[in-house]
């Protein structure tokens, strides 16, 4: 148990939020009602209508994103080698480069390309998006979706723990994770915040719900589409103690990206449980917990 006044402020936090998931869970499981409004098959809209534009979506972020941290690289690579603490703040100036160079392509080059793609002789016109939720009416789902999510993913978690020991498998957290308990200075731990809680938020939803979730969906149906999209999801992260929780994390966004009908929610929601699993670092709580 934690003795630290700021664990154990920490981990009656955490229980709370556990248990008041927990609740929220069982009643969404026994409540008919909302069990089938947040499990229904919603109508979403397309963004890519074949093969071929989805491989130039795919293309187009993969490009954009690793040139502009290739760029940064080239050009402020040795400057930020000579900083100390250099780890950390290489990896948030090239993650801003990759996900901001991302981001360009998904938003700006990809609309262009697939408005004169689909719109040319004999093919249909793009389609609109629906009208998505408010930012602050994503907020509130987003805390929902996190709550729900936490108590489904300790108990993963812990058996896929026990079952990668039993396999002889490594369960080392993940390097960002590792190295947020090595970055000293304050302002490369505030640079790193708002890579795991926004930026990649950002770029990992719309890559992975917005994008493969939404095309795989179209072409194979839902389930099919969950599966893919959590598995790529999981695996994106390149390390086996995070890869099952994150596949159904992964999942679970799918579904209330689909429920909703708006990015934002998961968004939020990957946010929210990034911040989450940082905080509890930082605060040395999970050290404490092992």
């Amino acid at each position: 148990m934690p003795s630290d006044p700021l664990q154990l402020t920490l981990a009656v936090l955490e229980y709370a939020l556990i248990f008041t998931g927990a609740g929220l869970l069982l009643w969404l499981l026994f409540n008919r009602a909302q069990r089938a409004r947040w499990l229904r098959v919603h109508t979403l809209p397309q963004i890519f209508q074949s093969p071929a534009e989805f491989a130039l979506g795919a293309v187009l972020i993969y490009l954009t994103g690793f040139g502009c941290n290739a760029l940064a690289q080239l050009l402020i690579g040795r400057w930020l080698g000579g900083i100390p603490d250099h780890t950390g703040l290489q990896l948030f100036v090239y993650s801003v480069a990759n996900y901001g160079g991302a981001l360009f392509g998904w938003r700006v080059l990809l609309p262009a390309a697939l408005q004169a793609w689909q719109t040319g002789p004999g093919l249909p016109k793009a389609r609109t998006t629906r009208q998505t939720l408010s930012w602050s009416e994503a907020t509130g789902y987003g805390v929902g979706t996190v709550l729900v999510a936490l108590p489904i993913l300790i108990l993963i978690s812990l058996g896929w723990t026990e079952l990668l020991r039993a396999c002889g498998l490594p369960d080392d957290p993940q390097d960002l994770i590792a190295l947020f308990t090595q970055t000293k200075s304050p302002l490369v731990v505030g640079g790193m915040l708002v890579v795991a809680c926004v930026l990649a938020p950002i770029y990992e939803e719309l890559l992975f719900r917005a994008g493969l979730y939404r095309y795989v969906r179209q072409k194979l149906g839902r389930t099919p589409a969950l599966l893919i999209s959590g598995t790529c999801f999981g695996a994106m992260h390149l390390n086996w103690a995070g890869f099952l929780p994150l596949a159904v994390l992964g999942m679970l966004l799918a579904l209330v990206y689909e429920a909703t009908g708006s990015i934002r929610v998961a968004i939020v929601a990957h946010g929210l449980f990034n911040l989450n699993t940082i905080i509890l670092l930082l605060s040395g709580l999970s050290q404490a917990n092992s």
